[in-house]
């Protein structure tokens, strides 16, 4: 765990490439230090000046007879090197390297970082960047702008993490446009030393950061950032994050559906889903989600009252509400009397109230009286449009009162003005009450809020540890990799289902026609074949399938279909011989269970209705493994087919239950055995409620090098929620 107060927080700043030459890099970060008033001594470091800007300069950092917590190194790639030896040598306990050229620009760069990390990790330093354009902090007691871009932000609870300096300037400039107030900021470039996670749980504990937001483009360790995501939830510091860099497929083939869904964009989605972070995809709803959870409210529930004097904006708002899966408050009864008593006849006393555009501030104030009151208000959004009766300023006053005195129930407005900058935005700031521009901001942030603090509220379900056969399954994969075989066969797959609690059908192997009928007439038609062998993972593309078989003469038909096809499309298969199942008449639902291993994260489990056209509708939920009981019902839940599981139309459900015991079953699997890369259970036969699940095919490739690849997911990868 690193300690970054010397690098946020530091006494002491050596600036070395300061410089008094306009439009550089050195006299930029020495002018917005010097600036911004920061509460520490500055020393510029350069052997060609005798003082800058008023303070002497020193050819070296050793030629300080101070202390040094932090290094500003700017100065020429080749350098960098060399001086980060003498900042060892003086104990500098924390650098920001500027400078760019390293492993951004090839493998020569990437030499030159390699000797640098070596260097600072040796000697306990620790270091943001390179390539990066540096860190804030806006607290009075520090007053720290070490950037080279923008002017001291102004202040406040947000925390800004950007992988990008780019992004971070723009970002930081959309912030001062909306009048958000910055507590840190850090760019952290190519992430040497100090990465995402390393800020992230310094921010956790720093005292003036409420709300962290994060531009991403690639998380250096997920495990860790699991961890230390659940931690700010525990502290109630909600993480929202722009993540870049949605990676195409890769071009080796997926060999299952599973496969042909993944991608690493998708494990981080599930890994965000698992930990709360809220992902967001521009900088615009960044900032808008940041601002909604400044009032610092933990909302209980999503009923929300609209209040306004413009019918319209009460319309975009209610309409957004239902968009956004939010509900209208419906006032009780006691509710309605009293507006009765203080709005005027013209209003409108159902929700949104609308309280026409003659309203003045008593009867905003009126009217908030009584909602507040109302037991079936979770959230209030208050939206005013400028008329010649509105005294904004006074308005925004009154909420803030009644924000004051219901500390419980977050107050939202979309006070609007002709104002550039008007003044009851600083009056609304000042109680924590966010302003938004239009009403469907109101809605739309607070439907991030109540899904955030939801999840916060989920309970805590372990995962559980099922007793399984783990001695046939490693039975299993020592013959595979003897057989130097990355696939396994349908039945060695149904073994491996077996032998972790899942139930699939009874089946045997032919080799013979003759062999076949024997095994149908055991088993009584309808029946199936199927081709098995461990060079045929779709069956359907080489016509290695058929169903509903239902006498003799059907049965050798289709064998003889299924041996010309595959002699013709596949002629070099190992073929085991054709498989002869029973072919399942019962009522069920088809869902599809799979897995694939994403290299960083480890296993990432998939959840959708099965069948044949599961790409196609791509109706499917993703989590990462080891998965906790939430985890499994989340994912059959947020899937559109979860009404039809539910019972839909008439149609009774079906054993939802048995699918969260699939899901749990596989997740141990893998965790058991991280050597398995993909594995499609397509389809599971989901019955009626109380009945279970039928595995009714199953494909699965295991790769013996992931085993290494995985140890970075563990047990102890589950949240608490």
């Amino acid at each position: 765990m690193k300690n970054l107060k010397h690098i946020f927080e530091p006494q002491s700043v050596a600036i070395i490439g300061a410089t008094s030459k306009e439009e550089t890099v050195g006299k930029a970060i020495l002018s917005n230090l010097l600036q911004s008033n920061f509460n520490g001594a500055v020393y510029p470091v350069n052997p060609k000046y005798k003082s800058i800007n008023s303070l002497k300069s020193y050819a070296y950092i050793n030629d300080i007879v101070d202390e040094i917590d932090l290094a500003i190194i700017c100065i020429p790639t080749l350098a960098v090197k060399l001086v980060i030896e003498q900042c060892a040598m003086k104990k500098v306990k924390g650098i920001i390297l500027i400078t760019a050229g390293f492993k951004e620009i090839g493998d020569q760069g990437k030499k030159l970082e390699d000797e640098i990390i070596e260097i600072a990790k040796k000697n306990k330093i620790d270091l943001i960047g390179p390539n990066c354009l540096g860190v804030v902090n806006t607290s009075n007691e520090i007053k720290l702008n070490a950037n080279f871009s923008f002017r001291m932000p102004r202040s406040g609870n947000i925390a800004l993490v950007s992988q990008s300096g780019a992004v971070g300037v723009v970002a930081i400039d959309y912030a001062q446009q909306q009048g958000i107030g910055i507590s840190k900021f850090a760019s952290i470039g190519n992430k040497a030393i100090i990465d995402e996670c390393d800020v992230l749980d310094y921010l956790i504990d720093d005292d003036e950061t409420k709300i962290i937001t994060m531009y991403i483009e690639d998380i250096s360790n997920p495990k860790r950032f699991f961890e230390i995501a659940n931690k700010a939830a525990l502290n109630k510091k909600p993480i929202i994050a722009i993540k870049t860099g949605v990676s195409e497929r890769g071009a080796t083939a997926a060999h299952s559906h599973t496969g042909a869904l993944t991608s690493s964009d998708t494990a981080y989605d599930a890994l965000f889903k698992q930990c709360g972070v809220i992902r967001v995809t521009t900088l615009e709803e960044l900032f808008e989600c940041a601002k909604g959870f400044t009032c610092m409210v933990e909302i209980k529930g999503n009923k929300v009252a609209i209040l306004t004097n413009g019918g319209g904006m009460g319309i975009i708002a209610t309409d957004a509400l239902e968009k956004y899966h939010l509900k209208i408050s419906t006032f009780d009864k006691n509710s309605l009397k009293e507006f009765k008593k203080v709005l005027p006849s013209t209003a409108s006393f159902t929700n949104p109230v609308d309280i026409i555009g003659d309203a003045d501030v008593e009867r905003f104030s009126d009217a908030l009286e009584i909602i507040v009151k109302d037991k079936n208000v979770d959230a209030i959004i208050v939206s005013v449009t400028p008329t010649i009766k509105t005294d904004m300023n006074a308005i925004a006053t009154i909420l803030c009162k009644y924000a004051k005195e219901n500390s419980k129930i977050p107050f939202l407005a979309n006070l609007l003005s002709f104002e550039a900058e008007p003044t009851f935005i600083k009056i609304l700031e000042k109680e924590n009450i966010p302003n938004f521009d239009f009403p469907e901001i109101n809605v739309r942030v607070l439907a991030v809020m109540v899904n955030y603090y939801n999840w916060k509220k989920l309970p805590q379900l372990k995962t559980p540890i099922f007793k399984v056969d783990k001695d046939l399954v490693e039975t299993i994969f020592t013959k595979l990799k003897k057989e130097k075989r990355d696939y396994l066969t349908e039945p060695e797959s149904y073994a491996v289902v077996k032998a972790y609690g899942m139930k699939s059908l009874e089946y045997s192997i032919a080799k013979t026609v003759e062999q076949a009928l024997v095994s149908a007439k055991k088993i009584g038609y309808p029946i199936v074949l199927k081709i098995v062998s461990p060079d045929i993972m779709h069956k359907i593309d080489v016509v290695g399938v058929k169903i509903d078989l239902n006498n003799d003469d059907e049965l050798k038909k289709a064998f003889a279909e299924i041996t010309d096809s595959i002699k013709s499309k596949r002629p070099k298969a190992d073929v085991h011989g054709i498989l002869v199942q029973k072919m399942f008449m019962q009522k069920g639902i088809e869902i599809i269970v799979g897995i694939k291993f994403i290299k960083g994260f480890g296993h990432l489990i998939m959840f959708g209705l099965g069948g044949t056209f599961v790409e196609l509708f791509k109706d499917v939920s993703f989590r990462l493994a080891p998965l906790s009981k939430q985890d499994a019902m989340d994912m059959i839940t947020e899937t559109k087919g979860y009404k039809i599981l539910n019972g839909f139309r008439g149609q009774g459900p079906y054993d939802i239950e048995a699918i969260t015991d699939c899901l749990l079953r596989v997740s141990q699997l893998v965790i058991d055995f991280p050597m398995i890369k993909e594995m499609d259970m397509n389809p599971i036969k989901v019955l009626e409620v109380g009945k279970g699940a039928l595995v009714m095919d199953a494909k699965l490739v295991w790769e013996e090098q992931a085993t290494e690849k995985t140890k970075i997911k563990t047990e102890t990868m589950v949240s608490a929620h």
